[in-house]
């Protein structure tokens, strides 16, 4: 299973080291990451910085962090480093005053997101082998850390939820890491039996033809799909070419008691759907999992609450 970078972006005031280590990640890794320099996080700075409305940019990098196949990296040495830099080399945008009050921003940011899971900070410059290790441990997350992650970034978003969570893997579809011990977790075993048997019928009786048109749908049919109103809201399955293409919603999710059983089992309802289709072992599965409320169980009067 591969846990994909989908863009690696590098954050941090001027002279904060981010072109150097733009170039030096592409020589180090032979281009193998879609790196940019800036994004919504310097749109929201500077926002501040020049008193604009900042709405727009804290809706755009929220959306741009609760995507976890997106890479952050800060920048931000000691500022003793940036105005030495300063003083060598000067900056075209900024004098010191302005300079320090922008790396006032960014350590303001390292406070508020610091703790997010795709979300490095680089205090020096020698951080090259750190940042690349770090993100090539990502992409080998198995579904375990992947919870793990999504834990953690709803622990530390506000009131212990973070919304439009989603993210992306792979498999190459012999489904390996599937843990068959997790389908029998008793809580929501009937549960994820119910939707299992929706599935399948569904598939089956439209391959037959047993729909409103009498028509049997092929592989290929866009009609694979389960709806309910229950936390596994959509499951939809798309056959295009060499790509299974599988897309989840979670309407709720309890990420420190439920989310891995629940990845684990439509993990495996990939599987099933795989070998339903009789795809060719060669075919690939894309996963694409949206949380539309990753939140932890809060303590409200000494009692658990968790309204799924």
């Amino acid at each position: 299973m591969n846990f994909i970078t989908n863009q690696l972006i590098l954050e941090g005031p001027d002279l904060s080291g981010k072109t150097t280590l733009y170039y030096d990640i592409h020589k180090a890794t032979g281009y193998k990451w879609n790196i940019q320099d800036r994004s919504s996080l310097s749109m929201l700075i500077f926002a501040k910085f020049y008193n604009r409305d900042t709405f727009t940019y804290v809706e755009t990098l929220r959306s741009e962090l609760y995507n976890l196949n997106n890479r952050y990296v800060i920048l931000l040495p000691d500022w003793a480093t940036i105005s030495k830099r300063y003083s060598e080399r000067g900056d075209e945008l900024h004098d010191l005053i302005s300079l320090k009050r922008s790396y006032d921003f960014f350590e303001e940011a390292v406070s508020e997101f610091g703790d997010y899971p795709n979300v490095m900070i680089a205090r020096n410059a020698d951080c090259l082998q750190d940042v690349v290790q770090n993100i090539a441990n990502l992409e080998m997350s198995s579904l375990k850390q992947i919870q793990s992650q999504i834990l953690q970034l709803a622990s530390v978003s506000d009131n212990k939820e973070a919304v439009g969570v989603n993210f992306t893997v792979y498999d190459n579809g012999k489904f390996e890491q599937l843990d068959y011990e997790a389908l029998n977790y008793e809580p929501e075993k009937k549960y994820y039996a119910n939707i299992k048997l929706k599935v399948m019928s569904k598939i089956i009786n439209e391959r037959k033809g047993k729909n409103e048109y009498e028509r049997k749908e092929p592989r290929e049919s866009r009609r694979f799909i389960y709806t309910d109103d229950t936390c596994i809201s959509l499951a939809q399955f798309n056959f295009r070419k060499d790509c299974l293409d599988c897309h989840f919603v979670l309407r709720s999710s309890n990420v420190r008691d439920t989310l891995y059983y629940d990845l684990n089992f439509l993990y495996s309802l990939c599987k099933d759907v795989h070998n339903t289709l009789k795809l060719d072992d060669n075919i690939f599965c894309r996963m694409r999992f949206t949380i539309n409320s990753a939140h932890v169980p809060v303590i409200i009067n000494d009692k658990e609450q968790d309204e799924s």
